[in-house]
């Protein structure tokens, strides 16, 4: 089967460098952090070992979360998942600008991103060798940014919320990523990890899905966000009821 992993990388270096030209223009008065860069060593193991070749499903998240893939290169890359569970280890250096009180400690990182833990806790329970992962599941993030007020708590900015006209410069580029990336990796079905994700799958041609968001700031997603989020993935031949 064709190896699709490094078309995956060059397709992503292309991207990473469009998206470096709009980071530049970007006016709002924000902290912008792109692992693509710094964790770049991270991401690219991750694709060499776990996407190499076309692949069923493809999770899609909205961007890094400060503690997880702003961390270790990984989307929702909680670090003992990454760690204990993907087993990745490379060099991980720091953004340009960082805020004083989100520094990027890479693996060293001793809070756990939530959202990361239940969501690579779910992929465990039915793929116990995350090897078996391959050819089915690609998590992935629709930006590779982190964007953090310059207030000292360092206030996590999702992208809808920035201006109008840096949402206009960063979303064409995005999108058109994404789905080059779903036509390399011959993905059959398409996943958004909460609304914002689900809208920017919208297609014509592969059925696409949401499921709840399990980040912690989700009522919702404190009350069984593993069992309900299972289930619905069953439901819709994403996952086999028999790995459980």
């Amino acid at each position: 089967m064709k190896d699709v992993s490094n078309e995956l990388i060059e397709l992503t270096k292309d991207f990473n460098t469009k998206i470096e030209s709009i980071r530049v223009l970007i006016k709002d008065d924000i902290y912008i952090y792109n692992p693509l860069n710094y964790a770049s060593l991270m991401f690219e193991a991750y694709i060499k070992e776990y996407v190499t070749s076309p692949t069923k499903y493809l999770f899609l998240g909205m961007n890094p979360g400060p503690f997880g893939m702003a961390q270790t290169g990984i989307p929702f890359g909680e670090v003992n998942a990454v760690k204990n569970y993907l087993k990745l280890d490379y060099p991980i250096s720091s953004p340009r600008d960082e805020h004083p009180n989100r520094k990027v400690e890479g693996l060293n990182i001793k809070r756990s991103e939530i959202s990361g833990l239940r969501l690579w806790d779910l992929i465990e329970t039915h793929f116990k060798d995350p090897k078996d992962m391959r050819g089915k599941i690609y998590i992935a993030n629709y930006c590779p940014l982190l964007f953090l007020s310059p207030v000292k708590t360092a206030k996590n900015i999702t992208p809808d919320k920035l201006s109008k006209e840096t949402r206009a410069l960063l979303y064409e580029t995005c999108d058109k990523y994404l789905f080059d990336t779903i036509d390399l990796l011959k993905c059959e079905k398409l996943i958004g990890i909460g609304k914002f994700a689900q809208q920017k799958l919208k297609n014509d041609k592969i059925p696409y899905y949401s499921i709840l968001h399990p980040s912690p700031a989700s009522p919702l997603a404190n009350k069984g966000w593993k069992e309900k989020t299972e289930q619905k993935l069953i439901e819709i031949g994403v996952l086999n009821e028999n790995d459980c």
